[in-house]
């Protein structure tokens, strides 16, 4: 009910503000008022046609977007369809948004947090993705908004909830990987989301250096293409990997360095390519489903070596990953 609040009074000042012309606009501000978000939004969007730079107008599409997502999400408990708007709303954020804008997009998603957190999964796997999702959610809300205190205390309660659960199914996960190697590629799921809970944690982070450099080599069949690590090496102008890439997908798929990207811990990311300082790269090559292609990829040696992970991408989609130690 705050955040219905929050939004309907910043509403009321991006009414007044920024100048619009009668007719559509008008008519588009008085439905919101009367909470027709619906409608609303197709007088917003056709104003958009004749203003596509207008800031305020842009703002107000947002602002339809969430509170329509919102109230799917109330009369009928639809996670899925509220998070289609928030995302469709996002699509409109302007590129300097105002204050109460950046406050009210937090809000949003520390309400998406907060509805994945309640939304039970049907099987193991879909609760453990509720759970991630909740958690990046929550992490969004931080950053469009690190003061926004209902999201740090909702965060506490995360990590108060959840830490020594998670650390301990990641902790037994990497003892029986000598065992089963696939239970390294749990490990590092589990000991990740407890990392980020409690970054101070100093044997979660131990534990999962040690899982992800056990699970390197691993493909992970619950990705569409999964990749795993089989050698590093690196000399004055590159850092190169060897790399499997497995198809899962039914369809056919096309292969070669540039599907490969290196992520450092900034977020910062280099596209790879196939060096002739390496012998055998990762020549082009279109495999079907249950095949594989192998080969060095190489990336313009970084200034720093806070490497992340490395991921497959397919027209701009990450289809397949591999966290690095």
């Amino acid at each position: 009910m705050k955040q219905q609040f929050f939004i309907a009074a910043f509403m009321s000042v991006v009414l007044l503000v920024a100048g619009c012309g009668k007719g559509v606009m008008e008519s588009g501000d008085e439905a919101f008022q009367q909470q027709n978000y619906a409608e609303a939004l197709k007088y917003y969007l056709e104003a958009a046609k004749e203003q596509p730079d207008n800031q305020a107008l842009k703002e107000k599409i947002v602002l339809c977007f969430f509170r329509e997502g919102e109230s799917f999400y109330e009369k009928r408990q639809t996670v899925k369809a509220f998070e289609a708007r928030v995302k469709s709303g996002l699509e409109y954020l302007p590129e300097n948004p105002s204050p109460e804008l950046l406050q009210a997009t937090s809000e949003i998603h520390l309400k998406l947090a907060v509805a994945y957190k309640n939304t039970k999964g049907d099987n193991p796997f879909q609760q453990k993705k509720n759970f991630e999702t909740a958690l990046a959610y929550l992490e969004k809300a931080l950053e469009f908004n690190p003061n926004n205190g209902e999201a740090n205390q909702v965060m506490r309660q995360f990590k108060e909830e959840n830490f020594m659960d998670i650390y301990e199914k990641g902790l037994a996960a990497y003892k029986k990987g000598a065992q089963d190697p696939l239970q390294y590629i749990a490990a590092d799921h589990y000991l990740t989301n407890a990392t980020f809970l409690d970054p101070t944690h100093s044997e979660a982070a131990k534990y999962l250096s040690l899982a992800r450099q056990k699970a390197l080599n691993i493909l992970d069949p619950g990705l569409a293409v999964p990749i795993a690590v089989t050698d590093q090496m690196q000399n004055t102008d590159y850092v190169a990997f060897l790399i499997v890439v497995y198809n899962l997908l039914p369809e056919k798929l096309s292969v070669s360095a540039g599907n490969i990207y290196l992520v450092k811990k900034d977020g910062k990311e280099i596209r790879g390519k196939i060096s002739n300082q390496f012998s055998t790269p990762l020549v082009d090559k279109t495999i079907a489903n249950g095949e594989e292609t192998a080969g060095v990829v190489a990336f313009p040696l970084p200034a720093e070596k806070n490497y992340a992970r490395l991921e497959f991408r397919k027209n701009g989609k990450v289809l397949g990953y591999k966290n690095l130690p």
